[in-house]
């Protein structure tokens, strides 16, 4: 479902890892969206723009972890 965003934070990694290491890169189709200090501002301007569209969030780092989010993270 998110297989063109895994694949744009992929290419764009080498890029963003020069100036963003360690923040949260938004991604929606083959864009870029911007890049944020926290995890919930990334995620909350994801559904503020795009609401029940699938986006992906990612930390930037050279080695990758799993992060998953419910839909319902940001209203706990």
């Amino acid at each position: 479902m998110l297989e063109q965003e895994a694949k744009t934070f992929e290419q764009k990694l080498p890029d963003l890892l020069q100036s963003d290491t360690g923040k949260y890169v938004l991604i929606k189709g083959d864009l870029v969206i911007g890049t944020f200090v926290a995890v919930v501002d990334a995620l909350g301007y994801g559904y503020e723009k795009y609401k029940e569209q699938p986006f992906l969030v990612r930390q930037i780092l050279p080695a990758q972890q799993p992060l998953n989010f419910a839909n319902n993270y940001l209203f706990c």
